[in-house]
């Protein structure tokens, strides 16, 4: 099963939907797409705009491999379940988003070997169909985070407390 986002923004993504579709259509194999609040739905793949998150990563765990927009909550979720993803940016020039930023998003993902960065549509089945492989050592920064949180808070309160 491939497991397929694009996000929360409310542009619609009718570019990467209508390749799933393709992409069910030729190969059989059951795509399941959180179209979120984009007008674009497919014809022959299962579809949903929203879930809760535990009802998300249980798609993603079960995926063969994931396709995400360039959104740092999807690209981070595809880590943390340890699934091969391939990552398709919106783009500006589509009307997709409002900036480019995915692009640059995307291209360190490819850079890192997180994931597959696709920037032609076409090139989608292939990716799909041969994806990368799983980036085994990614472990979340969420620790670094609150130690410097918490090394913060402490900086302030000892100051306070002088």
């Amino acid at each position: 099963m491939i497991y397929a986002t694009v996000g929360t923004m409310f542009l619609d993504f009718p570019r990467l939907i209508r390749k799933l579709d393709a992409i069910a259509e030729t190969t059989g194999e059951r795509i399941v797409i959180q179209t979120g609040l984009g007008a674009t739905l497919p014809q022959r793949c299962d579809f949903f705009d929203f879930k809760s998150r535990d009802e998300v990563l249980a798609l993603q765990q079960e995926a063969r491999v994931i396709v995400c927009h360039a959104g740092i909550g999807s690209i981070l979720d595809a880590l943390s379940v340890r699934r091969p993803f391939v990552v398709v940016p919106r783009r500006l020039q589509f009307n997709e988003h409002l900036s480019d930023h995915q692009l640059e998003i995307a291209e360190a993902i490819q850079r890192r070997a997180w994931g597959r960065m696709v920037l032609d549509i076409d090139d989608l089945p292939e990716a799909c169909a041969d994806p990368p492989a799983v980036y085994a050592s990614y472990r979340p920064a969420k620790h670094r985070l609150i130690s410097a949180v918490r090394d913060a808070i402490e900086r302030v309160a000892a100051a306070k407390n002088r």
